[in-house]
């Protein structure tokens, strides 16, 4: 049923609970269904760029090498699976893309990608002392989550207006911007901004391509849905939903969750988190849950769409109202395993 509906589909977006072994495969079996040009994914266009040059032009034995060193850099890609789902998606010629902010513990990598590039010396030498706090802290981080990452402090601040004021090239211009942005993003903690800050991204770097090719999207399901997204706003799935119904064609919206079972962390050595269904964020699916065996269940959520418009079936929470509308299907996994970086 989903093999069909992805293949007749050039938008196809897949909604996850993060941080599980079985996503990845999920994700990796709809990808060898059907052939897709893009792979548009929630991590920032600048790692993106990275990771696609990395895995297409360096060795199998250069990548390991390079994937330990900056691996705890990669947001969701730190993880094993992930990672090879990557790999996987790029040898088959997919075109990867990110439209997500520059995560806190990124900064040292765009550094060390920037001081490169740059023909500023003193730029350099600022980068290099990026690449340094950044580390430090991380690394303070990991023994004591009291302990702030470097784009959070002061620090961070003065070196980045320090290079803000030389005369740099316009891609690091703009990519310092974008870490400027990604630190407010964090600071202010808005939603609203890094939405406004996701489409942008969608619309410079992405926008018309994934119109014309075919497109698979994997990001948090509060990202996917057709219409508002689960936390509120517009999102990545509104724009595609509405790309597709201008072009008098349909996106295919897939929202996939673990009922049980163990959910990773990006961060190595961090202990996994056990899921509970009865009172834990997704508890609002527990109809879905409660229909959930041994085995994997799809939720043909389509027959629903209609008397939810009409108002012929009534859904008092917003968060499941907004699931019910926002996705095509829902698959439940019963028993989940968590990833890791290993």
């Amino acid at each position: 049923m989903l093999d069909s509906a992805a293949r007749a589909s050039n938008q196809v977006l897949i909604g996850e609970d993060h941080f599980f072994n079985e996503i990845p495969r999920f994700v990796s079996a709809i990808a060898t269904s059907t052939t897709f040009q893009n792979f548009i994914v929630e991590i920032d266009p600048y790692t993106a760029n990275l990771l696609q040059e990395k895995i297409s032009k360096l060795s199998p034995a250069d990548f390991t090498n390079f994937n330990r060193q900056w691996q705890e850099t990669f947001s969701f890609y730190a993880l094993k699976p992930e990672m090879e789902l990557l790999k996987e998606m790029v040898k088959s010629g997919v075109r990867i893309g990110g439209t997500d902010q520059i995560i806190l513990m990124s900064d040292r990598l765009i550094a060390n990608s920037l001081k490169k590039k740059s023909k500023d010396k003193e730029a350099i030498k600022l980068y290099e002392q990026i690449e340094t706090q950044a580390t430090r802290h991380f690394n303070a981080f990991l023994k004591d989550q009291t302990q702030p990452f470097y784009m959070l402090t002061a620090a961070f601040d003065s070196v980045l207006n320090k290079l803000l004021t030389l005369p740099l090239s316009a891609d690091e211009q703009k990519q310092l911007h974008d870490l400027q942005l990604s630190k407010r993003i964090y600071s202010e903690g808005s939603h609203w901004l890094r939405l406004q800050l996701m489409k942008n991204n969608f619309y410079n770097y992405y926008y018309p391509r994934v119109t014309d090719q075919k497109t698979l999207y994997k990001f948090g399901c509060n990202h996917l849905t057709k219409g508002e997204g689960l936390l509120g706003g517009y999102d990545i799935g509104n724009i595609v939903y509405n790309i597709a119904d201008s072009r008098y064609e349909k996106s295919l919206h897939i929202m996939i969750v673990g009922k049980n079972g163990w959910q990773g962390s990006p961060f190595k050595n961090f202990p996994a988190q056990q899921l509970d269904p009865v009172n834990g964020e997704l508890k609002v699916l527990k109809a879905f849950f409660d229909e959930t065996g041994d085995e994997w269940m799809c939720f043909d959520l389509t027959k629903m769409h209609r008397p939810l418009r009409r108002g012929d079936l009534k859904i008092d929470d917003l968060f499941l109202r907004r699931v019910l509308q926002g996705y095509d299907y829902l698959v439940v996994i019963p028993e989940v395993t968590a990833a890791s970086m290993d």
